[in-house]
């Protein structure tokens, strides 16, 4: 029940990635502005995530994850009404909050819920669920909205988290997070494979935010779209297997250089380059999906299952940070460069700073 609410949840989430920002700039929206509608959405989400020990104070698992379900959908047929800035940003705002409460409850609920020594298993399973509606959704989503209309895209997506936050009442009713606070030792242990990983999310939440307003088609964008998701997933369930395996953060730096390579690819192929954007799209999300679970379990297991909680929430602000930052920063970048040359710098950066980080706490990878 928990991978089906994850799903239905993340349709909304997925769809409306690269939607919203096409739905600015149809209102005319400068790139810096359309940068922003990621980065408002994640910023709230990352601000919430900030309250979690208030929030698993009172809130059990099974309600966070409708009220989050509810404030995650509702609001999005709201859309429609105007495209301009500030409008959009105020949804988005809600939206992110939503969001939120969806992803620590909803991560929280893995550890809670896997067998033991199957974290990373489970892990990539809701991971995997998470990241299916990328293959209708999130590629889908621009097709639709160019197809269709935008209306018809915020009206589905709006209906699936609504749809999640029903099903949801049937989780474990007294399930409940227990974070606790940690010291600035415990965050030493986990700054470098959660800064890692927040690499990797801020270069794919550059492309999904930028790809569709670069210059490919809708058909083209949406292909690239479809490419990533699945490569995505893929780099999710193969990291989970070699996670139980040989253990957690053992190819966190191998997923930091994919994605930059990925990211390299696609500054070259824009805009019509389609073969090689698909290549590009392909190894940025196997680096991405890859990051997700490798980052998650060891972060885990630095924290211990007892910090489930604790542990869930820093992931997710790692993840929702840096889809965020990366979607503020090359909407400025590209203000001065131009859409190819922000992705070209994107790739080196993330790549630079992920090999200094990588030197710098070179005891970042656990082992068993």
């Amino acid at each position: 029940m928990l991978l089906v609410v994850t799903f239905l949840a993340f349709v909304s989430y997925a769809a409306l990635l690269p939607v919203v920002p096409l739905w600015a700039a149809h209102g005319g929206a400068a790139s810096a502005v359309v940068g922003s509608t990621t980065g408002v959405m994640m910023g709230a989400t990352v601000l919430a995530q900030c309250a979690a020990p208030v929030l698993f104070k009172y809130l059990g698992l099974r309600q966070m994850t409708m009220i989050g379900a509810v404030l995650l959908g509702g609001p999005t047929p709201l859309y429609i009404l105007s495209d301009g800035a500030a409008w959009i940003l105020s949804i988005t705002a809600v939206r992110g909050l939503g969001f939120a409460l969806v992803v620590i409850s909803g991560a929280t609920l893995v550890v809670v819920l896997s067998r033991g020594g199957r974290l990373a298993s489970s892990a990539s399973l809701y991971g995997a669920a998470a990241a299916l509606p990328n293959i209708g959704a999130l590629a889908g989503g621009v097709w639709a909205a160019d197809t269709w209309g935008f209306s018809t895209v915020f009206w589905t997506t709006g209906l699936a988290s609504i749809a999640a936050a029903f099903l949801a009442i049937w989780l474990p009713a007294r399930t409940r997070g227990n974070f606790t606070m940690i010291g600035l030792s415990e965050i030493g242990r986990i700054a470098a494979p959660a800064s890692i990983f927040l690499l990797t999310a801020a270069g794919f939440g550059a492309m999904t935010t930028f790809l569709p307003v670069a210059g490919p088609t809708a058909v083209e964008a949406s292909w690239v779209l479809l490419t990533a998701s699945l490569a995505l997933i893929a780099g999710r369930l193969a990291a989970g297997m070699l996670g139980d395996r040989i253990g957690g953060g053992r190819v966190l730096i191998t997923t930091v250089l994919i994605t930059g390579l990925g990211l390299a690819l696609i500054s070259q192929a824009l805009p019509h380059q389609s073969a090689l954007l698909i290549t590009g799209a392909c190894l940025l999300g196997l680096g991405f999906g890859a990051g997700q679970n490798d980052s998650f379990v060891v972060i885990v297991q630095r924290l211990g299952p007892e910090r489930s909680a604790t542990a869930s929430t820093l992931w997710n602000m790692a993840y929702d940070g840096g889809l965020g930052l990366g979607a503020i920063t090359l909407g400025w970048v590209i203000g001065s460069t131009g859409y190819a040359d922000a992705f070209l710098i994107a790739a080196f950066a993330i790549a630079l700073f992920g090999l200094l980080i990588h030197l710098i706490a070179p005891g970042h990878r656990t082992r068993r």
